[in-house]
């Protein structure tokens, strides 16, 4: 178990914006189901520090509740991907993704400031690899190691570019991400 402090957090207006989509695209019933797998409250203040574990939890439900056929071991990917699709509704995402959608590769260098927005107790670092890749590394979270890489390929299709994201294990308590894209 971690100490109090290091406890990694997301703010809860990102997770609120799970439950809005959940709710446009499946409906209020959809929204009750998740609450009733969750087994706690699903309404978060948006400033609330949220336990990355619960929205963990939380994106793994909805993705049972959305998509029954995809294999277990896909799952974190895939929620790493609906995670970006719902950051880009938020405020913070369109305002982001307004100035800078097709620089990929300046976001993800800067991926300590734009995190700093979203998480407390996550660090995220990142250096270049080459004119078409970037490493970014985070530490300190508590999402399975899929769920950025999901997060990660859905944001570079969404910034127009083909690549491939792969991730390893850094320990004691951190993921590496290199991403390749072509030019």
């Amino acid at each position: 178990m971690q100490p109090q402090a290091r406890i990694p957090t997301i703010k809860g207006l990102f997770v609120m914006s799970h439950i809005r989509a959940l709710r446009a695209s499946h409906g209020q019933q959809a929204v009750q189901d998740l609450e009733r797998r969750y087994g706690k409250s699903i309404a978060f203040a948006p400033f609330e520090e949220v336990p990355v574990r619960e929205e963990v939890a939380i994106l793994e439900h909805i993705i049972a509740i959305t998509t029954s056929s995809l294999a277990s071991d896909q799952r974190a990917y895939e929620a790493g991907r609906l995670h970006f699709r719902n950051f880009t509704e938020t405020p913070f995402g369109r305002i982001i993704f307004s100035q800078f959608r097709t620089q990929f590769k300046r976001l993800m260098m800067n991926a300590g400031y734009v995190a700093g927005h979203v998480f407390r107790n996550v660090q995220f670092s990142s250096r270049e690899g080459g004119s078409t890749s970037v490493i970014v590394t985070i530490r300190n979270n508590d999402y399975p190691i899929d769920h950025f890489r999901g997060l990660f390929q859905a944001w570079m299709e969404y910034a127009g570019l083909r690549g491939t994201v792969r991730a390893r294990e850094i320990p004691p308590d951190g993921y590496e991400y290199l991403m390749t894209w072509e030019d």
